[in-house]
């Protein structure tokens, strides 16, 4: 590495990656309960019998706080892992290593433009990976494990939870009528939300992995200035 970047930098950069760390656990624990208030319900359904009270007061005191725990925290942490993001690839830009093809801002943007999401985080992620563990510029496109596992997860858990919700919304508000097994929504659901889980679980190890990386790139003289 041949840049430096201040303490100041670093600090922000961890506080964001813990930040968002503590998103994505919580949203997990969430997305347990909802799943176990859907299958509560369903097992109450395919029994035929109407469910009492108490266990319609239960299924919707699970599945709010499930709702609830996983909306309000995945929003959180979608934008402190935005701030994540675009603070570790401008960590490199400050730190002048040569040859960077990722820019903060495009590379944030680029999550939410149609086509350019399915590639340009990726290698951005690959590139900021790479750069911030001492590659340089040649070696900056080496596949990672990690990161091609992390976007091939998120990617199909995302396709398979879309697709659902997409099912669920034509039959409801659109006449044309798409039915499925409502077991095979919800297994749908369910292995969509655990692709999901595990770009999660690899999203955590990106986080403190790059983070760690960059405290190499502090300037020690700005410690004491």
């Amino acid at each position: 590495m041949h840049g430096q970047i201040s303490p100041r930098d670093a600090a922000r950069l961890k506080g964001y990656s813990l930040a968002t760390q503590v998103a994505i656990a919580v949203s997990a624990l969430s997305a347990i309960l909802l799943l176990a208030a859907f299958f509560w319900a369903y097992s109450v359904r395919q029994t035929g019998l109407a469910p009492d009270q108490s266990t319609s007061i239960g299924i919707g005191i699970l599945g709010g706080v499930g709702m609830i725990g996983l909306v309000l925290p995945s929003l959180a942490g979608t934008a402190t892992f935005l701030l994540w993001f675009h603070k570790a690839i401008a960590n490199l830009h400050r730190a002048e290593l040569s040859g960077l093809r990722a820019r903060p801002l495009w590379s944030v943007i680029s999550l939410f433009v149609p086509i350019a999401q399915l590639f340009v985080p990726f290698l951005a992620m690959r590139e900021l990976w790479n750069r911030s563990h001492g590659e340089d510029e040649y070696q900056s496109r080496t596949a990672v494990t990690t990161i091609s596992v992390w976007w091939l997860c998120l990617l199909t858990g995302s396709f398979l939870i879309a697709f659902v919700l997409v099912i669920a919304s034509l039959y409801v508000f659109s006449p044309i009528k798409l039915v499925a097994p409502g077991l095979l929504n919800f297994m749908l659901l369910v292995v969509g939300i655990g692709f999901q889980c595990m770009a999660a679980g690899c999203l955590v190890v990106i986080l403190r992995r790059i983070t760690e990386a960059q405290a190499s790139l502090i300037d020690g003289s700005a410690i004491f200035a």
